[in-house]
């Protein structure tokens, strides 16, 4: 239900963000008011910190940079934790709907979104 929630209310939007920090920004403020509790940057170990951590182990990592594979290597880091129950992956890179088709790593539901730019 939660996961539902978060996978449906961030593509709502569209993002106007010069960086990482400033989308996390556009995030915060759409998950705060679609009442989706979380906590941002989650320190989980030595190698791995939350953009934003949502109960009950809900995971969203965010990426402007980078290729599908380095950030599906991430999230199946992340999605290997006993804490983890599932991971959202939030990107305004093309791969986010070109053929990005992962819906587990580790037996724990995945999803891919891809956002547009242009409103916070």
């Amino acid at each position: 239900m939660i996961l539902r929630s978060v996978a449906e209310t961030l593509p709502r939007f569209a993002y106007r963000f010069a960086n990482e920090v400033a989308l996390h920004e556009g995030m915060a403020q759409v998950l705060a008011e679609a009442g989706i509790e979380f906590q941002r940057e989650v320190v989980a170990g030595p190698r791995d910190r939350f953009d934003f951590l949502v109960a009950p182990g809900i995971v969203i990592e965010a990426k402007i940079k980078g290729s599908l594979s380095q950030a599906l290597t991430q999230i199946a880091r992340y999605a290997a934790r006993p804490d983890v129950t599932a991971v959202v992956l939030v990107t305004t890179r093309f791969w986010g709907s070109a053929g990005a088709k992962v819906d587990q790593l580790h037996g724990k539901p995945v999803r891919i979104i891809k956002l547009t730019g242009a409103s916070f």
